[in-house]
């Protein structure tokens, strides 16, 4: 009667345990049975914090161009908008329109189908777009590039 009533106890406490653990610190079991809300609070601890500064929207007309590469003509049809940090930049930005559709339109159609297919290629543009954006202005201008429209033909 006493080795019954150790038993249990020890399988109450044990079970009790894993599931005070379960719900009151997932953080300590095993990732692959851990509740999905805690892996998400576990991975958004894991991310740097990143501070969002507002950012004024200049739209860029669509952009067309040939893409390098084998076999038959390959397109790219993209619309951008730029983020800059104030309205007068954005001002400047109409003012630059030639020089920034200029270093725009260079810099595409110097580039491979493959590289854009896949989204690591899409953001290497985005910030490579970013530099030639800015070193063909002459000043950092320009504080993010966002693809509106992306389409390979």
């Amino acid at each position: 009667m006493n080795k019954k009533i150790i038993i249990i106890a020890g399988a109450v406490l044990t079970l009790g345990g894993g599931a005070g653990a379960f719900f009151l610190s997932p953080d300590l079991l095993p990732e692959f049975i851990r509740p999905n809300d805690a892996q998400s609070t576990e991975a958004k601890k894991n991310q740097p914090t990143k501070k969002v500064e507002h950012e004024v929207e200049a739209d860029l007309d669509v952009f067309v161009v040939n893409l390098v590469g084998e076999g038959p003509a390959r397109y790219l049809r993209t619309s951008l908008t730029l983020g800059v940090p104030s309205e007068e930049e954005k001002e400047e930005i109409k003012k630059y329109n030639g020089v920034i559709r200029h270093a725009i339109i260079m810099y595409l159609t110097d580039r491979k189908v493959e590289e854009l297919l896949n989204p690591e290629g899409k953001s290497r543009v985005r910030a490579e777009l970013h530099k030639s954006i800015n070193a063909a202005v002459g000043k950092t201008l320009v504080a993010s590039v966002y693809f509106k429209e992306f389409l390979i033909q």
